[in-house]
């Protein structure tokens, strides 16, 4: 028996994108690929005949219901710094005393998520409220009660180089003069989608290796240590081809369907996805930048995700900072690569030489570059495929240095033809259709 079918045989590469998602607050790319904006509600003061401002000799008059909501204002930003504050200090009776003493589900809640950051190693955690959001009515939880849009920021030890941002809907009301948390998701304030973050998610397992911090469901916590092995394998692969990598990573492998962002790549449920973590980068919270990536394990496949997998989505998130303008054949092309490449180096040699065989047959039908919009239509289960022979062959004829480049300056464009088509031109001396004879005629490496 040789040496490849002891190691057993490798799941099939499927549909296998990883999706780089901010999920904190509406997107907008302003410069470069890195830099970002953050698009909210207006909060522009609405005039009315109760609430009219009135210049004088000395300044504005301030009305009273100005000066009401300048209290709230200061109210509602006292509750979420001391509620900060608690956590940071790892201070539970501090933190709950910011929460609605009745709320008995609340209270639970909230103890469970400070349990877990505290559990998980939160080196910072701050809650800054979105001035571009005006706080809201929620008359069904006090007659004062607020819905507030939050941005979270959490760093963890050993892992975040930087605060991750998270977006939140928190509604508020006032209790014996002090403003306390009354719901903790409010789902129009919030604005982020089913999935949430894995400590609201319950109780939870977390296992550590070298630069990798994985969570994973109560009981679970021998599959985190095995993803934690194949984590730590999978890391050099990244780091060999990419040159790049993260300082630490967090794998969120939870059986809690609310832990996935649920996402299809090609009408296909991806087996992971890397969200991309984001940083603010002003004082006011309107600009960030692309500061790695975590990745998140499809439930259905947490327990059998391997290194080839974590691989793919390690290299989107070393490539993360770098922007997202580059064509979808050059992202998943790079990730696919570097699992294959992986694969080849741990004794599947012959079932890599199957796996580009049958893609050739693919390849053959090119006639353009994989285009965005269609990468799945076009080739359906075979676009990962293609992508990988497109970019092996640039690494093999060209070498990573070159391959790298082409990733970089591309990913700092805009998404324009135009401007791909020259970067291409630039590091590989090749038109488009020139790139695409030269594939439809590699046989590998």
């Amino acid at each position: 028996m040789d040496d490849e079918r002891a190691a057993g045989t490798p799941a099939k590469r499927g549909p296998r994108r990883g999706v780089w998602i901010a999920g904190a607050a509406a997107l907008a790319v302003v410069a470069g690929g890195v830099t970002y904006g953050v698009a909210g509600r207006d909060e522009s003061p609405k005039i009315t005949a109760e609430t009219s401002v009135t210049p004088s000799a000395t300044g504005p008059v301030v009305s009273a219901d100005e000066l009401a909501e300048q209290k709230m204002i200061a109210g509602i930003d006292a509750a979420l710094k001391g509620r900060a504050a608690a956590l940071q200090s790892g201070t539970l009776a501090q933190f709950l005393s910011y929460s609605d003493p009745k709320n008995a589900k609340l209270l639970q809640r909230d103890r469970q998520v400070f349990a877990n950051l505290r559990l998980i190693g939160a080196k910072h955690v701050s809650y800054l409220r979105q001035l571009s959001f005006s706080p809201e009515l929620r008359p069904k939880l006090g007659a004062n009660a607020r819905a507030v849009r939050i941005k979270m920021q959490t760093q963890l030890t050993g892992i975040d180089p930087a605060p991750r941002l998270t977006q939140v809907g928190f509604t508020l009301a006032e209790r014996g003069g002090r403003w306390l948390v009354v719901d903790d998701d409010d789902a129009e304030a919030g604005d982020r989608g089913p999935a949430r973050e894995p400590w609201e998610l319950g109780p939870i397992e977390v296992s550590r290796g070298r630069g990798v911090l994985v969570i994973s469901s109560p009981g679970e916590e021998k599959n985190g240590r095995r993803l934690v092995q194949e984590a730590v394998a999978a890391v050099p692969a990244v780091q060999a081809v990419t040159k790049r990598a993260q300082a630490g990573i967090l794998v969120v492998a939870m059986a809690a369907p609310r832990s996935w962002a649920g996402l299809m790549t090609g009408g296909h449920p991806a087996g992971a996805v890397a969200l991309r973590n984001v940083t603010l980068t002003n004082a006011d919270g309107t600009e960030f930048k692309v500061t790695g990536s975590r990745i998140v394990i499809n439930p259905t496949e947490r327990k059998t995700a391997d290194r080839f997998l974590l691989a793919h989505e390690f290299t989107h998130a070393a490539m993360a900072p770098l922007g997202d303008g580059a064509p979808t054949w050059l992202v998943e092309g790079s990730a696919e690569y570097v699992a294959y490449r992986l694969l080849d180096q741990s004794n599947y040699s012959n079932y890599v030489a199957d796996e580009r065989r049958a893609y050739r047959k693919a390849v053959k039908a090119l006639a353009v570059l994989p285009i965005d919009g269609v990468f799945h239509g076009d080739y359906d289960e075979n676009s990962y495929g293609v992508a990988w022979l497109i970019v092996e062959y640039i690494a093999d004829k060209y070498g990573l240095a070159t391959l790298n480049a082409l990733y970089a300056e591309t990913a700092a464009q805009t998404d324009d033809p135009v401007l791909r088509d020259k970067a291409i031109h630039k590091q590989l001396k090749l038109t488009d259709p020139a790139l695409v004879a030269a594939v439809k005629q590699y046989r590998g490496a």
